[in-house]
């Protein structure tokens, strides 16, 4: 009985440790969140209160990917936002998603 008991409490001490680590990034993912993207095919993305519109043709790639930026979201998926390598007027913002990344432009 006493070793059931142990066992009973070493998965609860695992269940508690879980629930916070998954509060933990819950919370931490919050602070980066820095963008919100919207329209029927991700069109836009607004962010720090500047607006910027899907393009499909950029005279950059992948391979331009630059520094994190930040998360944004449409309100049910997350994405990773990044600056341009090259873009010295900050013009563009990479966006990935899962498999999948396009760029945004200032209006």
């Amino acid at each position: 009985m006493a070793k059931s008991k142990k066992w009973a409490l070493w998965l609860l001490a695992g269940a508690a440790a879980l629930a916070v680590i998954v509060a933990a990034m819950l919370l931490l993912g919050r602070e980066n969140m820095v963008g919100r993207i919207s329209g029927p095919e991700w069109n836009y993305l607004e962010m720090d209160g500047v607006s910027y519109v899907r393009r499909d043709s950029t005279p950059y790639g992948i391979q331009d990917k630059g520094k994190f930026l930040g998360l944004a979201t449409d309100g049910v998926q997350e994405f990773c936002l990044y600056a341009v390598k090259g873009d010295e007027e900050g013009r563009y913002i990479y966006c990935f998603w899962d498999w999948e990344g396009f760029f945004y432009e200032k209006e």
